[in-house]
């Protein structure tokens, strides 16, 4: 399957159990957030560089049976940075397609997932990266406590017009949700992921790390949310080795299909597709 193939059919699976009233028990939600945003560059001139980000996502899940289920997300972001003269847009869209094992205490599953990264640079394409993952995910459900563990392998492909650079490594992430009541919940999550790059001897690591809240209205299908997510890349060869990501935002989600927030983690589409957080920084971790 092509990437925009899998980009088609993981909007269609989301769209679908969003839309699609006669689908058994479809659930999922729309969201949108905007906050701020910087980069900070170890070394680099200028040192640190502010601007906006904008968030939106789709995810829909449907089950086959009762315990056999399949979720699909499309993410998009885009972060625009200024500093002095200078514009800087960096966007990601992502398509995600997940097969799970759902019982009461537990769900079990697998993932694939594309994304593109893109960045601009005073109105000029300052480089493109193709990415994809192929992991395994789970929850364990203990009262008000969802634990979530998530890994497996990602490859990246980045050029500008040239030959393109191969990288490959793997990910992984552990996120832990607490419901205060029903429909307040809080989260707290970390993140490390490695590429080398198949050419040379040299790796990418970024280590991250973010938290999050959300209340849903009781009469509602909507929900009020913040988060803020840092990360830290770090480049073991050149002059410029490592860039610190920070992002916070505040959005809504509209829901279809969950009574609860507790509802939508135990029933709906709890999944999540891999953040490309630090992602758009490889073209500029290659920069002296």
């Amino acid at each position: 399957m092509t990437r925009f193939g899998m980009l088609g059919a993981t909007a269609s699976l989301a769209t679908l159990c969003l839309a699609t009233p006669a689908l058994a028990d479809p659930t999922g939600f729309v969201s949108l957030g905007v906050g701020p945003t910087s980069l900070e560059f170890d070394g680099g001139s200028p040192d640190v560089v502010d601007g906006w980000a904008i968030e939106a996502l789709a995810s829909g899940a449907y089950m086959f049976t009762s315990v056999l289920g399949a979720q699909g997300d499309v993410r998009f972001m885009q972060r625009t940075l200024s500093e002095s003269s200078d514009d800087l847009t960096l966007s990601n869209f992502d398509g995600a397609l997940h097969g799970f094992y759902r019982e009461e205490g537990f769900l079990v599953g697998g993932f694939v997932q594309i994304g593109r990264d893109n960045a601009d640079y005073n109105g000029f394409s300052d480089g493109e990266t193709n990415r994809s993952y192929l992991g395994g995910e789970a929850q364990v459900f203990v009262d008000n406590l969802t634990l979530y563990g998530q890994g497996g392998m990602q490859k990246y492909d980045f050029g500008s017009g040239g030959p393109s650079l191969g990288l490959s490594g793997w990910f992984g992430n552990l996120e832990a949700r607490y419901f205060l009541t029903p429909n307040f919940s809080i989260e707290g999550r970390v993140g490390i992921n490695t590429l080398e790059f198949e050419i040379f001897d040299a790796t990418l690591t970024t280590v991250s790390a973010g938290i999050g809240a959300e209340y849903k209205f009781d009469d509602l299908p909507l929900s009020l949310f913040a988060s803020y997510d840092y990360a830290s890349t770090s480049f073991d060869q050149g002059p410029s080795n490592e860039v610190r990501d920070h992002r916070f935002l505040v959005g809504a989600r509209f829901a279809l299909g969950e009574d609860t927030l507790l509802d939508r983690d135990r029933n709906g589409a709890s999944l999540e597709a891999v953040k490309p957080l630090g992602a758009p920084l490889v073209g500029f971790m290659l920069v002296p």
